[in-house]
């Protein structure tokens, strides 16, 4: 059953061009924004899910979600303001996916202290 969801849902979001990557039940949307045509196909593709939710009956963590707009300092369109359903989502510098710290210019200076603060308590 979760197979077909997710199979679904894949079909779902790339009719609005955006790449999306799975890894069990954590879904992450990747779209190259240079124009706000493509912040508005990023909006909705959102909006997309948010219906595949409600559809399906699931629930989404908002708490969970956010934004990172990766090599912002070259960006002139701002991801400020996206949302799903009412819920805005935080426009954030960092994000932990799968124990990587990931940074908006990708640099691993976040990265690189907390795994070995992590080594040095766990040793």
């Amino acid at each position: 059953m979760f197979v077909m969801f997710i199979n679904d849902l894949i079909n779902t979001l790339e009719e609005f061009d955006v790449s999306v990557k799975l890894f069990a039940d954590d879904v992450k949307m990747h779209v190259r924004v240079l124009s706000n045509c493509d912040v508005s196909r990023l909006q909705r593709a959102l909006n997309a899910l948010a219906d595949f939710v409600d559809l399906w009956q699931l629930s989404i963590s908002f708490s969970k979600c956010s934004a990172l707009d990766i090599g912002k300092k070259y960006s002139t369109v701002p991801l400020a303001g996206r949302h799903i359903r009412n819920n805005v989502l935080n426009v954030t510098r960092t994000n932990v996916d799968l124990g990587i710290t990931v940074t908006d210019d990708l640099k691993p200076r976040a990265h690189v202290p907390a795994a070995f603060l992590n080594i040095l308590i766990n040793w």
